[in-house]
């Protein structure tokens, strides 16, 4: 009949006798440091941040901003010329554009706009030929459900 616990005291003894402690340790220290990092960074454990399951939802509505233009597009709606809030691309005849922040509005180009269940960011954008000259402006937005940070609420700097 097969003994379980000689088996395992025979197996034990071999590999003990075949790995050097050094070498053992070594690589334990590395798996597990590579391990740590991964969990640190977020690889391993499933994220459970609004973000990891694709950020807050916008409600129906159109975004509540009023940019110098349309919605930045690349030709599949509204927005798609936006990274989140950030000016990227514009289709303006027949050519994708390359976008950033105008500035002749808002001195920071960009605001928040209050909505049902939480907020925009709105900013103003300029497309601009490949001489840097503008051709068009359009506007990005992004919706965050959280509520916007008030400048002296519970744990700002003011009040500490």
């Amino acid at each position: 009949m097969f003994d379980v616990d000689h088996a395992t005291r025979l197996l034990s003894e071999n590999l003990t006798r075949s790995i050097d402690r050094r070498t053992f340790l070594k690589r334990t220290s590395q798996a597990l440091m590579t391990g740590l990092m991964a969990v640190a960074a977020g690889h391993i454990v499933p994220g459970r941040a609004a973000a990891a399951n694709g950020g807050p939802r916008p409600p129906l509505q159109s975004p509540v901003c009023n940019p110098p233009g349309p919605y930045c597009n690349t030709g599949g709606g509204i927005l798609t010329g936006c990274h989140g809030g950030h000016c990227f691309e514009h289709l303006y005849g027949g050519k994708v554009l390359q976008c950033r922040v105008y500035y002749q509005y808002y001195q920071a180009g960009c605001w928040t706009t209050a909505s049902t269940g939480g907020y925009w960011t709105c900013c103003d954008c300029e497309c601009l030929n490949t001489g840097g000259q503008r051709v068009t402006t359009c506007g990005c937005a992004q919706f965050s459900g959280s509520p916007p940070p008030l400048p002296d609420g519970p744990g700002s700097k003011a009040n500490n």
